[in-house]
């Protein structure tokens, strides 16, 4: 499979200023083959082979980004060096670089390194909360699946299948028993033929399951929720969540003081007509903030004379002050 794309590569070793190039950047069982262009011709190749991959799908800072308004993906090794960094996003032409076949390369990439690979699965080891005595560890397969636009992982003991995307309704870590060992497994709550089930998936290798946990955070449905409760497991993953915390708070303090107290006020049900008089702003000011912020997109009205209310994307700003500790009533 091949993409054309822009690439840059950072090192652990060198602080030089890093430069984004052309490239075909084509993928196979063993790594991704980056073929450089320069006028229509391909002037150098460099091969980076998944049996050096550390880390997949991290976050990249917008200050490193080719265009931070764009997607962007990382890979990491690990050689004798150091470490690499090898990170692909798309060039402005639209003619040249394609937004579904960059999703397609990337989907094709975690099914490279993950697809077929073995795990060890205790279905169902608890049915609504009772233990199921019946439940044994065997042999299991993790698929990643991408065609038609729809993509998935799966987890595979014969004709029994947990869906990473549809099915997970929870996912922690506990410690459990394996034969004569003590395992670290992921504990996972998930829909089976309508019942609400635990199982337990052990996958032998760490870096695989980060993987895995990497796939699940680019699509699973809440997938951050879940993720936070093992990152204390993985600090790749915590890294990743606490930097994005950080990004949105700074986000989220350019909103200014007024606009979040009027948020707050209309997320608890205070009337849109008596905002004023609850935060002590003279009502001509109300007025206009709500102006500016249905042009911000952040109210609607739903009535006249400024009878507003949030929009989903207020209420996501809302949610996330709260969460973050930054406005309180």
């Amino acid at each position: 499979m091949k993409l054309r794309a822009k690439a840059t590569i950072l090192s652990s070793w060198k602080s030089t200023t890093h430069q984004w190039r052309d490239v075909i950047a084509e993928l196979n069982k063993t790594g991704i083959i980056l073929n450089y262009v320069k006028r229509g011709e391909v002037i150098k190749k460099e091969m980076y082979g998944f049996s050096n991959l550390v880390d997949v799908g991290m976050n990249i800072p917008d200050e490193v980004k080719l265009n931070p308004t764009r997607d962007h993906f990382g890979l990491k090794f690990r050689i004798r060096s150091g470490e690499i960094y090898l990170l692909l996003t798309l060039g402005e032409n639209p003619l040249i670089f394609d937004i579904k076949e960059f999703e397609n390369f990337i989907d094709s990439i975690f099914m490279a390194i993950l697809d077929g690979k073995k795990a060890m699965l205790q279905f169902a080891r608890s049915k609504g909360g009772a233990i199921n005595m019946d439940s044994k560890w065997d042999e299991a397969m993790i698929r990643i699946v991408s065609a038609g636009g729809k993509r998935d992982a799966f987890i595979v003991q014969g004709k029994k299948v947990i869906s990473l995307f549809r099915d997970l309704e929870d996912m922690e870590i506990e410690e459990v028993e394996l034969g004569e060992k003590t395992v670290k497994a992921l504990k996972l709550t998930h829909n089976y033929k309508s019942e609400s089930v635990t199982s337990y998936l052990y996958i032998p290798s760490r870096k695989l399951t980060l993987f895995l946990i990497r796939y699940i955070l680019l699509h699973g449905p809440e997938s951050r929720e879940l993720m936070e409760k093992i990152a204390d497991e993985f600090g790749e993953i915590k890294r990743d969540i606490e930097e994005e915390l950080q990004r949105e708070l700074k986000e989220l303090m350019k909103i200014s003081p007024e606009k979040q107290q009027i948020l707050l006020a209309l997320y608890s049900g205070i009337n849109p007509l008596e905002i004023h008089q609850f935060l002590g702003i003279r009502e001509e000011d109300v007025e206009r903030i709500y102006d500016e912020m249905i042009d911000e997109g952040l109210l609607k009205i739903v009535m006249i004379r400024k009878i507003v209310d949030l929009t989903m994307d207020g209420r996501k700003i809302v949610n996330k002050l709260i969460k973050l500790g930054n406005m309180e009533m």
